[in-house]
Parts: structure tokens; sequence; C-alpha cells
């Protein structure tokens, strides 16, 4: 398996934590019988699904934004074409 595609496997369990469908599934018995407590306060890779929701919502920060940078963004060839006369 090459390093990238492990990597990207580990962020995807970072994000989706193994189990955490038959905690849901545990869930949802627990809810029927009378608990009305949170998911996220019984199991812990529920609460790891909610943080990364919360996450995913708020928009990164780190990423400069703006006019200048997006037609940098929209360029095709870039610098490796010489001035057109």
């Amino acid at each position: 398996m090459p390093y990238t595609e492990f990597v990207k496997w580990v962020e995807f369990f970072k994000k989706r934590p193994v189990g955490w469908r038959e905690d849901q599934r545990a869930y949802l018995y627990l809810r029927t019988q009378g608990v009305k407590e949170n998911p996220e306060n019984i199991f812990p890779s529920l609460k790891l699904l909610k943080q990364n929701e919360i996450d995913s919502q708020i928009p990164d920060r780190a990423v400069p934004k703006g006019l200048f940078l997006d037609k940098l963004r929209k360029a095709k060839a870039g610098d490796t074409e010489g001035p057109k006369f």
C-alpha cells in the first residue's frame, strides 16, 4: 500500500471510527427503552462523528481568500507560456 493511501485511510478512520454504526444502532435501541441522554455522552465513536460534523462546517481559515487568488487559480497556462503579442 502506498504511503499516500495509508494516510488517507488514517484520515478516514479518524472521521468514521470503527464500530460507529453498531453504536448508533445500540443507541436507537436504548432510546426506544426510554434513555434520554445524548448519544455523544454514551458512545465515544458518536462523539467523534459529531465533532467532525461541526469541524467540517467551520470555514478553513488557513487558506487565503480573495479576488487575486481566484484569478490565479483559474489561470490555465500560468507562467509556462511567454507573452502573446
